[in-house]
């Protein structure tokens, strides 16, 4: 009777040694998927940055760009109004052009920075698009 209840906790603890084995066999497994996983995150997150940082830069050689434009206008502006000054043509804008000349400059700043900020948002809303996409995809 010992032997036979012997013979049974050898053939129990057999089994739960086959079952451990097992479950680490799947943990081995898992952590295998997980570690490429990571990898594939790491990967995905390091390119993103990478895009991320040349949109940036395109945005700062853009902003360069526009200001310079902006600011060959504006020379252009104030050279045309000194000859103006000059030839005392000024004397004859009235008042309310001068509110014009006013509201046109006021208007031209404006609209550079709401482009600037158009393009801030929309450089956002394509990096919150392309995080969730790669939370999605490592969810799946």
């Amino acid at each position: 009777m010992a032997e036979r209840l012997l013979d049974e906790m050898i053939q129990k603890i057999n089994q739960i040694m086959a079952s451990l084995d097992g479950t680490i066999a799947q943990i081995h497994q898992m952590s295998g998927a997980i570690n490429d996983m990571t990898q594939n995150f790491s990967e995905q997150t390091v390119a993103m940055t990478e895009n991320i940082r040349l949109i940036v830069e395109v945005l700062k050689q853009f902003r360069v760009q526009s200001s310079k434009n902006l600011q060959e206008l504006s020379d252009d502006f104030n050279q045309k109004i000194k000859e103006l000054w000059d030839k005392k043509a000024i004397e004859a804008i009235t008042e309310e052009e001068k509110k014009a000349i006013e509201i046109i400059k006021q208007t031209s700043k404006v609209v550079t920075d709401n482009l600037y900020f158009a393009q801030l948002l929309n450089i956002i809303q394509s990096i919150r698009e392309e995080t969730n996409r790669i939370i999605s995809a490592s969810q799946s």
